[in-house]
């Protein structure tokens, strides 16, 4: 049986990303496949990396931020 792979956003939400601080990083099939402190070259590299896969890209906070989910 095939393990679902989480989806990029559920990646960045459950991801320990400070390792990253500050940084602009890609996320491709759940996990990071580029970082830096350019959006645009991260983005890039990321696609050349990632192929016809889905790349996300995201801000990581410089500080600990919370994120919440409502449900209704």
């Amino acid at each position: 049986m095939k393990t679902k792979r989480p989806s990029n956003y559920e990646y960045f939400i459950k991801t320990d990303t400070s390792a990253y601080k500050g940084e602009w990083i890609a996320i491709s099939k759940g996990k990071v496949v580029a970082h830096g402190k350019d959006a645009e070259k991260v983005y890039k590299t990321a696609v050349k990396k990632a192929g016809k896969d889905t790349v996300s890209l995201a801000k990581t906070p410089d500080e600990q931020m919370l994120v919440l989910k409502l449900l209704q």
